[in-house]
């Protein structure tokens, strides 16, 4: 068994275990401290009324800040690969009554989502990681982008930086924002 079955498919006892004490680190509020869901939200450029994507929600850190600026009139897809993570988000959505949000178990490498259905797609927190491949997830990512839409991504990973996304598909880089990577994906003619 690799370690993205032991730790993502749900299977696994002990992967479970692990992925549990990952979750309420994930929740605890001292976090907050450091990481700040709402200016970390902000920093993507997300508006009110966008439809946006929300890879890897994980524990619902970042859900409850993108809805409320995205509104009555937004949609947020919060998706993630675990499902104690699908579990964990929509059990904060519901107890917040976060109406715009929809929680969805999906692999963001390979989804179910529509072209060009997002305005703005969030990565945060899950990168980098030995079992997502950015140039896998990047492709997925620029395929339900918009065009001139957003792709935002947050990382407590120092040196990390998004040149493997900037090769792999036509994203033009933008300016960084409060340690939020953005970029913008291009269309070029004949694309």
């Amino acid at each position: 068994m690799g370690i993205k079955k032991f730790l993502l498919d749900g299977q696994s006892e002990n992967g479970n275990l692990i992925y549990k004490k990952m979750l309420m680190w994930l929740n605890n509020p001292k976090r907050v401290k450091y990481n700040n869901p709402d200016r970390l939200v902000q920093a993507s450029g997300i508006q009110s009324g966008q439809t946006v994507l929300e890879i890897g929600c994980g524990s619902g850190f970042f859900t409850v800040s993108a809805s409320k600026i995205l509104g009555d009139e937004g949609k947020l897809y919060s998706i993630d690969i675990h499902p104690l993570a699908v579990e964990e988000t929509q059990k904060k959505v519901d107890q917040l009554e976060l109406k715009n949000v929809i929680v969805k178990k999906e692999d963001a490498m390979k989804s179910s989502f529509g072209d060009s259905m997002f305005d703005l797609v969030l990565l945060y927190g899950v990168v980098p990681a030995p079992v997502i491949p950015m140039k896998d997830i990047s492709r997925e990512i620029y395929r339900v982008l918009k065009p001139g839409g957003i792709y935002a991504i947050w990382t407590l990973s120092p040196f990390w930086s998004p040149c493997t996304a900037l090769k792999c598909a036509s994203f033009e880089k933008m300016k960084k924002l409060n340690g939020v990577f953005r970029l913008r994906k291009v269309n070029y003619p004949n694309q």
